[in-house]
């Protein structure tokens, strides 16, 4: 039986107009957070903000779609004016099957990174279910894909997220991922935070 592939950008918010898509996570007695989705023409990049439950901003990714490499997530901002750029970008895939793993090994581009700084990583992404719909916070979603991704970085034990991404909107749940210091074979997760979401422009 040949599995086809599934085309993993179209699951991730891309656009190129004046929106702004958020997406408010909650779950039961635990701090809720907020991830906003926007588009940077000067860098031809999706942002994607987190904020936590007090609306403090704790970070930014930029990623492109680049054909033959996928979804690559090339720079990180951070609080205190600190910038990573990386080269090669942490990479999240492209076409995969249900199943499979995409692995890439990214680093720190030095000279670009603000204040410089060296470091090289491994990213995998564990792409687990295709499920068809799904009901979150009162939302219908169909076709949706399921996977976990951890990132370790200097060989330190890794940390990641599983998602819940649906077709043309994004992570409409997630769940934090890490992994153990002594024993690399068992990952601690979190609960599970279901997304609210709301568009503007």
């Amino acid at each position: 039986m040949v599995m086809s592939k599934l085309f993993i950008p179209a699951y991730w918010p891309f656009f190129k107009s004046g929106e702004l898509r958020r997406f408010d996570y909650s779950a039961p007695n635990t701090p809720s957070f907020t991830s906003v989705f926007s588009y940077d023409k000067g860098s031809d990049s999706m942002l994607y903000n987190n904020y936590d439950s007090a609306g403090t901003w704790l970070n930014k990714w930029f990623y492109q779609y680049r054909p033959g490499f996928g979804v690559a997530e090339w720079r990180d901002d951070y609080p205190g004016n600190k910038k990573v750029v990386l080269n090669p970008p942490i990479g999240w895939g492209e076409f995969q099957e249900v199943g499979s793993d995409y692995i890439n090994y990214p680093k720190f581009d030095f000279f670009k990174c603000w204040p410089p700084a060296s470091s090289s990583g491994v990213q995998i992404v564990h792409f687990e279910q295709h499920i068809s719909q799904m009901n979150v916070m009162g939302a219908y979603y169909q076709d949706i894909i399921q996977f976990t991704y951890l990132q370790n970085w200097n060989g330190k034990p890794a940390t990641g997220a599983r998602y819940w991404m649906a077709l043309g909107v994004g992570p409409i749940k997630t769940q934090f991922l890490t992994q153990d210091a002594t024993d690399p074979t068992k990952v601690t997760e979190s609960v599970i935070w279901d997304a609210k979401i709301t568009k503007v422009g």
